[in-house]
């Protein structure tokens, strides 16, 4: 049985000029429990570009950004199996707007300006990595979650990646209020599931060790409240890649008699201290398992221990 869900508004926090720096509080908050939140850091002229992008990449306009209407009629049912390798999958009220190759919709230039390549960004990203780091050259995508229509119950879909990386961040491209879909993270968890993985960044995980590690799983879901995190167009969660998450339910229409479509940006960076990458054609990421996803495994990474979970960061 999953916990309530914390709704934390960061809206409701005094308005600041952008700030880049890392404080020693965030850093604290970073390692406990494995997210920190920047306010404003994407500028507002950025962020629409990202939102007109994805509402012109919408296949035979299934939905339309002044029609509401349009995000409640059963939308995914008009999507057509040619339309999931060009735009990605449109599952009920949730998609990934992505597509592979070397000019995916991860990979265009005005989504990268706007999210994983702004300085501002990448400002964050060094001071927590250090440097020199590998150069972002794509997106997850653009993350949808479309208002439930009436009637319709949803549900949190907790999970934990399992691509290379060393930090992430969700970028809310819209305002999103609480009970809109936000990004939902469980306080903690990065520190309770590191030790199960093959390498410390790395995307295996020993075969003996895969039932333990969804017991854990289960019992954080069971145990942890987890946070949906509301924020305003421009605000990024910054969070550590071994966190159990999930995109929030937007109930929208029936809690604020609204529709609001969220629409957010995972993105991912790593180290480039002359490690060796490579891609992993069974696990990913690689051409053909979990493409959308940026980073890389490296040869050099090491099992993980109990004393080595921040040897990438700045900070111990």
């Amino acid at each position: 049985m999953l916990n309530p869900i914390q709704y934390f508004d960061y809206r409701e926090l005094p308005a600041t000029a952008v700030d880049t720096a890392v404080s020693n509080e965030e850093i604290t908050q970073f390692k406990r429990d494995g997210f920190f939140v920047k306010r404003a850091l994407i500028p507002a002229e950025k962020a629409e570009a990202a939102i007109q992008l994805f509402w012109d990449n919408v296949p035979r306009a299934i939905i339309r950004r002044d029609d509401p209407d349009s995000w409640l009629d059963k939308p995914h049912r008009k999507w057509r199996e040619d339309d999931i390798p060009r735009v990605g999958l449109l599952h009920r009220g949730s998609w990934k707007q992505r597509s592979a190759g070397p000019e995916g919709h991860g990979t265009q230039p005005t989504l990268l300006d706007a999210t994983v390549r702004h300085p501002n960004m990448m400002a964050v990203a060094h001071q927590l990595l250090g440097g020199p780091l590998r150069e972002p050259t794509r997106v997850r995508g653009i993350y949808a979650i479309l208002p439930q229509p009436p009637q319709v119950v949803g549900g949190l879909g907790p999970h934990s990646d399992d691509q290379a990386s060393q930090l992430s961040a969700m970028v809310n491209l819209g305002d999103t209020p609480p009970h809109c879909g936000g990004f939902t993270l469980w306080p903690g968890s990065h520190l309770r599931l590191h030790k199960f993985w093959h390498t410390t960044f790395g995307s295996h995980m020993a075969e003996d060790q895969k039932q333990a590690f969804q017991t854990e799983i289960r019992t954080i879901i069971e145990t942890v409240t987890p946070v949906e995190f509301s924020g305003n167009s421009g605000d990024v969660v910054f969070w550590h890649p071994r966190m159990v998450h999930s995109a929030g339910v937007n109930e929208s229409l029936s809690v604020h008699h609204k529709p609001i479509v969220r629409l957010a940006v995972p993105v991912d960076y790593q180290n480039d201290l002359n490690y060796s990458f490579y891609e992993d054609q069974e696990r990913g990421p690689g051409e053909k398992v979990q493409w959308w996803v940026d980073t890389r495994c490296f040869k050099e990474d090491v099992a993980p221990t109990a004393d080595n979970m921040w040897d990438a960061y700045t900070f111990d």
